[in-house]
């Protein structure tokens, strides 16, 4: 059974693979707005993952959802640095604060428009006024985990990422983004139309749902609805 889901689920989705009963989990991973196109183009999949709504909504556009999306689980925005770097060390609060400690050539990675994690990012920071001041400062990433990889290999001194992403590599959380100034970060499950095992992806949605699943997530540091 192929599950198409969003980067920064890899690790919990190939721990719900195991004990998963209705078949043998087949992932992909990638950002969720790349994964929706693939699945609307006619790549073949059972269950799609989608770290934002809005991707789940362009596939029911699309005729391509067999039921209705559940919500599994929820995550938050944070602002994260290289472990050991001096910005780590500043206290920085908030994403002004940020700017001003910032060195000249400092960029700020951050995952491309259309991508979830970018999306809830660039509305946050324009939200509080700071888009413009922001803009010269982005370096696009294809997924939030491409821009977790920059940060804690050195690349780019900061960048914004899930909280859960945080938790799994060499890199240190400067501030989490005020949740009030982006729309909920929630992870939502789809069985597909053209699923070639139908009924392994609903099998698959209700295991989201069992108390496992749950202690999967939340050991994984993901809020639960």
């Amino acid at each position: 059974m192929r599950v198409f889901a969003a980067a920064s689920l890899t690790e919990v989705v190939e721990a719900l693979a195991r004990p998963f009963e209705g078949g043998h989990v087949v992932p992909s991973f990638g950002a969720s707005s790349e994964l929706a196109r693939q699945i609307r183009d006619g790549a073949p999949a059972d269950v799609f993952l989608s770290a934002s709504r809005e991707w789940v909504e362009f596939l029911r556009a699309a005729s391509a959802l067999d039921g209705e999306p559940l919500v599994f689980a929820r995550n938050a925005l944070v602002c994260v640095a290289p472990r050991g770097s001096p910005l780590a060390a500043q206290g920085i609060a908030d994403p002004r604060a940020l700017l001003a400690h910032l060195a000249p050539g400092d960029r700020v990675a951050i995952a491309d428009a259309g991508v979830p994690a970018g999306d809830y990012a660039r509305e946050a920071l324009a939200r509080l006024g700071l888009r413009d001041a922001y803009r010269p400062r982005l370096v696009g990433q294809k997924d939030v985990r491409a821009v977790l990889h920059a940060v804690e290999r050195g690349e780019l001194p900061a960048g914004f990422v899930y909280a859960t992403d945080a938790k799994l590599a060499a890199v240190e959380r400067l501030f989490a983004l005020d949740p009030t100034t982006h729309p909920p970060v929630e992870y939502q499950a789809a069985a597909l139309r053209a699923a070639a095992n139908p009924a392994g992806a609903r099998a698959f949605l209700l295991h989201l749902r069992s108390d496992a699943a749950r202690a999967l997530l939340s050991d994984a540091g993901f809020a639960l609805p």
